[in-house]
C-alpha cells in the first residue's frame, strides 16, 4: 500500500501528469466554446453567417498561430506558455459570458484562438522531448486520447449548465474554472523546486531556422503526409450525418452514429499509437490510410444498415487514430537535431491548411455533384496521404542498405 501511494504521489507530481491534465482542459474548453455558439446566436439574435465567422476565427488562429508558438516555446519554456495560453481562454470565457454582442466576441474569440491553437504543436514537442524514441508512439497514443475525454465530458456538462444556469452564467463557471487551474499550475510548476522534471531523450539540438528544417526530404514527404490526412479525415465527422441523411437513416439515430464515430477515434489513438513502437511509424501509418480509404468508399457506397454502422466505427478508429502516428513520424524525421518544436509549428500549420480547405471544398463538391461523390474524394485523398510515407519509407530503406 506505501509502495502505491508512493506511485501516486511521483505520478501527481510529474510533468506528464500536468501536460494530460492541461490537455484534458484545452480541449474540453475549446469544444465548449462551439457549444456555446448556438446558445449565443439564440439569445442575440445572431446570424448562421455571424456564428460561422465566430467559428473561423477558432480555426483560423490555429494556422496563422502555429509558426510563432515554436519561438514562444523557445524563448519562455513549453509548460509555461501551455500555463498561459490557459489564462487567455479562462479570460475569453469570462468576457463571453459578460457580455455576448458580436462586435465584442470577433477579439474575445481571437483571444481564445491564440490559447487553444498553441497548444499542441507545443505539447507534442514537450512529449517528443520526454519519451525515448522506442515508446514515443504509445506516448503520443496516450496523450491524444486523453483530450477526448475533455472533449466528452467538459464540453457535455456546459450543455446541461447552459440549459440550467444559462449561457452567460456557464461561461463565468468555465472562466472561474479555467483560470483557477492556469493559476495554480502557475503557483505549481514555476514556484516548487521539488517537482519532478522529465529527462529530455533528444541527444543534441542544433539551432535551426524554419528553413533548414524544412531542408530535410524525409520531413517535408511527412509534412505532404500529413496535409492530405488532415484533408481525408477532418471533415468526416461534418459531412457523415448528410451521407446518413441520404442513405434514409432516422433523424434520431444520427447522435448514435456519431457516438460509435467517437468511440472508434479515441480507440484508435491508443491502439495505432501502440502498434507505433512494435511496427514503425510509416508502416502503421500507410496501412492506417489504406484502409481509411477503403472504408470511405464503402461507406459511401453502403445501403445496408449493419454495414453502415461497422464502416462508422472502424472509420473513427482511422480518421483520428493517424494523428499520434503522425506526430511520432514527424519527430522521428527531426530526431537528428532536435528542434521539435519548430517541426511541430510547421506540421500544425501545413495541417491546418488541410483541415481548413477540407469543408470548403468537400461542401462544393457536395452542392456541385453529391454528397456521394465527396466521400469519393475523401477516400482519394486518403490514397495520396499514402504515398509520400511510401516514398520516405524507401529513401529509408536505401540508404540504410
Amino acid at each position: 500500500m506505501q509502495f502505491l501511494k508512493a506511485y501516486v504521489s511521483r505520478a501527481v507530481q510529474g510533468d506528464f501528469f500536468h501536460l494530460n491534465v492541461l490537455h484534458v482542459l484545452n480541449d474540453g474548453f475549446a469544444a465548449s466554446l462551439v457549444l456555446l455558439l448556438p446558445f449565443i446566436a439564440r439569445s442575440q439574435g445572431l446570424s448562421l453567417t455571424q456564428v460561422g465567422l465566430l467559428g473561423t476565427i477558432l480555426n483560423v488562429a490555429g494556422i496563422v498561430l502555429a509558426l510563432p508558438a515554436a519561438y514562444l516555446a523557445v524563448r519562455f519554456g513549453g509548460l509555461r506558455v501551455l500555463v498561459c495560453a490557459a489564462f487567455l481562454y479562462g479570460t475569453a470565457f469570462l468576457i463571453t459570458g459578460a457580455t455576448g454582442q458580436f462586435l465584442v466576441l470577433m477579439p474575445v474569440f481571437i483571444l481564445a484562438g491564440i490559447g487553444f491553437s498553441i497548444f499542441h504543436p507545443i505539447a507534442f514537442a514537450l512529449i517528443a522531448k520526454w519519451t525515448p524514441k522506442e515508446r514515443r508512439g504509445r506516448a503520443m497514443g496516450n496523450f491524444t486520447a486523453i483530450g477526448d475525454v475533455g472533449r466528452i465530458g467538459i464540453a457535455a456538462a456546459l450543455s446541461f449548465l447552459a440549459v440550467g444556469l444559462g449561457w452567460q452564467k456557464a461561461a463565468i463557471v468555465y472562466a472561474v474554472v479555467a483560470l483557477a487551474a492556469a493559476f495554480f499550475f502557475y503557483r505549481y510548476l514555476f514556484t516548487n523546486t521539488t517537482r519532478i522534471m522529465p529527462k529530455e531523450h533528444a541527444q543534441h539540438t542544433e539551432n535551426l531556422s524554419f528553413w533548414q528544417v524544412l531542408k530535410n526530404k524525409r520531413y517535408v514527404l511527412t509534412l505532404c503526409s500529413a496535409a492530405f490526412d488532415g484533408f481525408a479525415s477532418s471533415s468526416l465527422f461534418v459531412f457523415l450525418p448528410f451521407l446518413l441523411l441520404e442513405r434514409h437513416i432516422e433523424p434520431a439515430l444520427l447522435g448514435a452514429f456519431t457516438a460509435t464515430f467517437f468511440v472508434g477515434t479515441l480507440f484508435g489513438k491508443t491502439l495505432l499509437g501502440r502498434f507505433v513502437d512494435k511496427i514503425g511509424s510509416a508502416r502503421i501509418f500507410i496501412m492506417a490510410e489504406l484502409l481509411m480509404a477503403v472504408f470511405i468508399y464503402l461507406l459511401a457506397s453502403a445501403t445496408a444498415l449493419p454495414l453502415i454502422i461497422l464502416c462508422s466505427v472502424v472509420l473513427g478508429v482511422f480518421a483520428k487514430g493517424t494523428v499520434p502516428v503522425l506526430q511520432s513520424m514527424i519527430s522521428e524525421s527531426v530526431e537528428h537535431h532536435g528542434n521539435f518544436e519548430k517541426a511541430f509549428s510547421i506540421e500544425g500549420f501545413v495541417t491546418g491548411l488541410g483541415i481548413a480547405v477540407a469543408p470548403i471544398a468537400l461542401g462544393f463538391i457536395s452542392d456541385r455533384f453529391t454528397i456521394v461523390t465527396a466521400f469519393y474524394v475523401m477516400a482519394a485523398a486518403a490514397l495520396l496521404a499514402a504515398l509520400p510515407a511510401i516514398a520516405a519509407a524507401l529513401g529509408r530503406r536505401r540508404l540504410s542498405s
